[in-house]
């Protein structure tokens, strides 16, 4: 008799788990950094395809699998972790926030940081790093340097590293900075 759990690819069940468990995204692609480009992710096609199970296992083990559409990418959530979850997600947030301000600051178009060949490269993050304003929020989050930040982002998928000191915000970060730029634009 096939169960459920004899159908599901257990090494990829194993993978989504622990990159969950680190604090990370899931997003439908990831930057491949042999191929140059964005590849579909196997990780997110595996939760796409099994989403029932997924999401009643993660209820088994205390966990709330979230599936955002909009920005195409999965995560996990925990009722008593809210205040840590808090934490992060302000962190991300306003790294991200700065980012973009910094970004269209300088006129250029928010859909160029999803384009790997423009991204966020050298001499923007030193710009960025040069700016005291940004520097104070930075180590107001408790974030030591610049490299730790854009590591932080990094680490849990919302920025892709796609060349030396050169990043592309993922589907997840692209998003996050979508809904904040829809509820300014509300709020005006």
């Amino acid at each position: 008799m096939m169960t459920a759990f004899s159908q599901i690819n257990m090494a990829k069940s194993q993978q989504i788990y622990t990159t969950f468990v680190s604090g990370k995204v899931i997003t439908k692609q990831a930057y491949g950094l042999y191929q140059q480009s964005f590849v579909d992710s196997i990780l997110y096609t595996e939760l796409y395809k099994n989403l029932d199970h997924f999401t009643q296992l993660y209820l088994h083990i205390g966990y709330n699998l979230n599936f955002n559409v909009k920005g195409e990418f999965f995560y996990i959530s925990r009722n008593e972790a809210e205040e840590e979850a808090d934490t992060n997600a302000t962190k991300i947030q306003a790294m991200l926030l700065i980012i973009a301000r910094y970004w269209v600051d300088k006129g250029f178009d928010l859909d160029d940081l999803i384009t790997p060949v423009i991204g966020l490269g050298r001499s923007a993050q030193e710009e960025i790093a040069e700016q005291t304003i940004y520097n104070d929020i930075r180590q107001a989050l408790g974030i030591d340097t610049w490299e730790k930040a854009f590591n932080y982002l990094a680490d849990r998928n919302f920025l892709y590293i796609c060349g030396d000191k050169h990043y592309v915000l993922s589907s997840a970060g692209m998003y996050f900075l979508n809904q904040h730029v829809e509820k300014y634009s509300v709020e005006r």
